[in-house]
């Protein structure tokens, strides 16, 4: 069950920073395209996020699971460990933060506005390479 959970652990990283990555370059190339390519690219745009945003629930759910049956290891003991908690935690926040700016546009009737979701990408995407790197550090 362990390695289950680890593989799928892997695999929904790979899905969120994939998707958030992706999310950002589109963004960034967004200023040369004519106007009426907007829509399409901004339903691409939405669905990268909601595909970040599942992978981050399935980090997190895999993630509590596995330190749920850890065999013989305190991870609250970790220092390195509760930082890299810390880092999702935020990164938890951004996404969220995210999430609504999109939800309260879409039902105003327009688009999120850029510059702060750039932001939220950024800032993702800072949080989610800190906790990779800090999960090498609590994990080997």
């Amino acid at each position: 069950m362990w390695e289950i959970l680890k593989t799928v652990h892997y695999l929904s990283f790979s899905v969120a920073i994939g998707a958030g990555v992706s999310n950002l370059v589109l963004g960034a190339r967004l200023v040369g395209f004519p106007p009426e390519a907007m829509p399409p690219l901004g339903g691409f745009r939405l669905l990268l996020g909601k595909l970040s945003t599942i992978g981050l629930a399935l980090l997190w759910l895999t993630g509590i699971s596995m330190v749920a049956s850890a065999p013989d290891m305190n991870y609250l003991e970790n220092p390195a460990f509760l930082w890299k908690l810390a880092a999702v935690v935020v990164l938890t926040l951004f996404s969220i933060a995210a999430n609504v700016t999109v939800a309260q546009a879409k039902k105003a009737g327009g688009p999120p506005d850029a510059n702060r979701m750039k932001q939220f990408g950024f800032g993702s995407q800072a949080m989610a390479i800190l906790a990779v790197l800090l999960a090498v550090v609590a994990f080997t």
